[in-house]
């Protein structure tokens, strides 16, 4: 209802009232002509639609001010009839500012009201309040990160400031009912930090003693943001408590039903909609389908959809040649995998250089990285180029490789995409030619894109993928000795891997099958996936690789790993982008000792039964996964660096000879296992462990010494002894070589 209390007066046509801060004789005299500021020839006009906003100058106490006056439109008979019982929208707007303003909720500083009645009808209304300089729209802050700054952690920062203000201004008793992105206005105040949020557009608002839940979904429903931000903008508006199921029903809800108000729009107004399509925006959203986000903190690009959107963007017949890809190769498959793992462990294999290390390979890191890997003993090291990264980023690391070169170490390089270098094929090719030119000859070899089964990454179908290798094949025609890897499929995912064999284009061929074969979800490295632990996953990416002898050789690089760590957050993979209140369910996060303990159980499962040529450990040095943490300037070497330092320095010139298991008698599917290798020198060790439980067995080989997993000497056994084993492996020295 219209507001009685009001203290209106008059400002010559115009009826309203000035705050007490702005009640003066200049402002007054200047507001009688208001009308005539607000349409003149050049005026500022901030936003024209059926309300116009204007900025104007004038003064005030003698004082020079800057106000934003929004002109509302006129109404119909029935709309003024209305205004005269609830007040004039301009009348609405400023008892909903004041209330902010004394709440403590960020608005421009309201300045007053004015209202024009002419025969009964609303004729000139307008509400006034003090500019706000250097401020830009949640909107349009957005669009400048995913265009041009598209770093998770701007994001997460613009995103919680935004969150939060509006959880304070529902609590303050206020419900904005027209809350879209270009109502919310703020300054940013730093590379990762934004303030000052402001709310405008207030006519619609109401007053309430407590704002309802559903209320707050229906306020939340108008912000705009991809399907999975908008699912941590909900957590962080409630943080640190979990979003109510009532506020969510009814927040989805009012989401839909204001999806189809938008989508009839054109039929209820079409006349506008020909009016706006005519007008030149500003920038605006990427498509859904081009939005990418790099997280430095996890090392890797998060998704923006839901798993629901992303299918509406797969490409057409992206699940028909998976299913096509298996019953072409499918019965193959099946032959091929079970050759192979009947060679399980069979073979001798020399483990130098089996394991090789990522590193990031920066200016301000490189140096700290080579110390840790001379302590290691200088295992391969990997590097990868990004092309969401600076030019001058590519030109360190290629110098950085240069130097490790000269250090002696043996590399390996990956060049990693991002959505622009799908959209941008000319950006990708220079990328490319830079690249290969400089080091295609002299790394190890070349991994070619990245996860190209997960549309984080910016690949959405096998024939963009198939773009970004054209630019290689015409290095490879030119460069004999180029040695290409791909297609860099991550997970147990192997129907896509045949899929994207099955399309590689005429003229590639690949030096081997390079995986990211991750097992973090099942726990350790010996747990089953239906009836496939690591070792018989590998053997199956391998027998894909005989499959496709004509574009891959028989050999397998598991080119990514590792364990996500507990405690972590957002640093983690899993913890990223944002550290969810509640119960995490199916975690996949181990502690520092597990992660050490399945590394090198993992590797040997890997390596020594033949299945995998080579596995890239990533990486060196990451708080949220790494042999390093480097959260703070003094890195701390995790137990995972000290325990492949000593498995690398036991095992660096070893041949592995043969593996003997021992069953557990505590679980049937457990067991004691015990791998022989043979080093330089002629000598032998044994490197034993248990897969599950901690148990106690009878040794079936001859030792007359153990080392801990760091090498440590422990109780001296003669001859044949019962050992205590766990997860842990444990060196058994001095090998009856019988």
């Amino acid at each position: 209802m219209r507001n009685s209390s009001i203290n209106r007066a008059r400002y010559g046509a115009y009826e309203g009232t000035l705050c007490d801060t702005y009640a003066c004789a200049d402002l007054a005299a200047w507001l009688c002509a208001l009308k005539t500021f607000v349409y003149a020839e050049g005026v500022r006009v901030l936003a024209q639609g059926r309300h116009r906003n204007v900025l104007l100058e004038t003064a005030c106490r003698g004082k020079p001010i800057q106000l934003v006056v929004k002109a509302f439109g006129t109404q119909s008979a029935v709309g003024d009839l209305l205004t005269r019982v609830r007040g004039s929208k301009a009348e609405r707007t400023w008892l909903a500012a004041v209330h902010l303003m004394e709440s403590g909720v960020g608005t421009p500083p309201p300045v007053g009201f004015l209202e024009r009645w002419e025969g009964g009808r609303l004729v000139e209304s307008y509400f006034l309040a003090e500019y706000c300089s250097d401020t830009r729209s949640f909107k349009d802050e957005l669009v400048k990160l995913f265009r041009y700054e598209p770093e998770c952690a701007s994001f997460m920062s613009l995103m919680e400031t935004v969150a939060g203000s509006i959880r304070r201004m529902h609590d303050a008793g206020f419900v904005h009912r027209d809350l879209g992105n270009q109502n919310i206005l703020l300054r940013r105040k730093g590379s990762l930090t934004w303030g000052d949020v402001v709310f405008i557009d207030l006519n619609r608002g109401r007053r309430r003693s407590a704002v309802s839940l559903r209320e707050r979904g229906h306020d939340l429903s108008r912000i705009t943001l991809p399907s999975d931000l908008m699912r941590v903008f909900r957590e962080m508006y409630w943080a640190p408590e979990v979003p109510p199921s009532d506020f969510l029903v009814a927040e989805r809800r009012s989401r839909r039903r204001y999806a189809r108000h938008c989508a009839t729009r054109c039929v209820r107004h079409p006349l506008r909609t020909v009016r706006q399509l005519s007008q030149v925006e500003a920038e605006s959203y990427p498509d859904e389908k081009d939005l990418w986000i790099w997280d430095e903190r996890s090392g890797q690009a998060i998704p923006c959809l839901v798993s629901r959107d992303r299918h509406r963007y797969y490409a057409r017949g992206r699940n028909l040649l998976q299913v096509g890809a298996v019953l072409r190769h499918g019965f193959r498959l099946w032959r091929e995998y079970r050759k192979l793992k009947q060679t399980a462990f069979a073979q001798q294999i020399e483990m130098h250089d089996r394991v090789s290390v990522a590193i990031s390979a920066r200016e301000d890191r490189l140096v700290h990285e080579v110390a840790l890997l001379h302590e290691l003993g200088d295992p391969p090291v990997h590097i990868r180029f990004y092309h969401h990264e600076t030019e001058k980023e590519w030109h360190h690391a290629l110098g950085a490789i240069a130097r490790l070169k000269e250090l002696g170490f043996r590399i390996s390089v990956a060049l990693v995409q991002d959505r622009r270098a799908v959209l941008d094929s000319h950006s990708w090719k220079r990328f490319v030619d830079l690249i290969l030119d400089r080091v295609g000859s002299v790394v190890e070899w070349v991994e070619i894109g990245h996860a190209i089964n997960r549309v984080k990454w910016g690949v959405w179908g096998f024939r963009e993928y198939s773009r970004l290798l054209q630019p290689v094949i015409d290095h490879s025609v030119s460069m004999s000795d180029i040695r290409l890897t791909g297609p860099a499929c991550i997970d147990f995912e192997y129907p896509f891997l045949l899929a994207a064999l099955s399309r590689m284009p005429r003229g590639l061929h690949l030096n081997a099958l390079s995986h990211h074969l991750y097992v973090d979800r099942r726990g350790a490295p010996e747990n089953l996936q239906g009836c496939f632990a690591t070792m018989e996953k590998a053997f199956l990416a391998r027998a894909v690789a005989r499959c496709f002898s004509e574009v891959c050789e028989d050999r397998l690089i598991l080119s990514e790993v590792n364990w996500p760590l507990q405690g972590t957050g957002v640093y983690s993979p899993v913890g990223s982008p944002y550290e969810s209140p509640g119960e995490r369910r199916n975690d996949p996060s181990v502690s520092e000792e597990d992660y050490a303990c399945f590394m090198v159980r993992y590797i040997l499962a890997t390596i020594c039964s033949g299945a995998a040529e080579q596995v890239v450990w990533w990486q060196l040095a990451a708080h949220g996964y790494g042999l390093v943490d480097d959260i703070s300037e003094t890195w701390r070497k995790r137990p995972a660096f000290e325990m492949l330092k000593t498995f690398l320095g036991m095992m660096g010139d070893a041949v592995f000879e043969r593996r003997m298991r021992v069953k557990s008698p505590v679980q049937d599917d457990e067991w004691a296992e015990f791998l022989v290798f043979r080093k330089h020198d002629g000598q032998r060790l044994c490197v034993a462990y248990a897969t599950g439980h901690s148990v106690s067995v009878a040794s079936p080989v001859v030792f007359s010494g153990v080392l801990d997993h760091l090498g440590n000497p422990q109780q001296k056994v003669e001859g044949e002894a019962r050992l205590k084993l766990s997860g842990y492996p444990i060196y058994l020295t001095g090998i009856d070589s019988a």
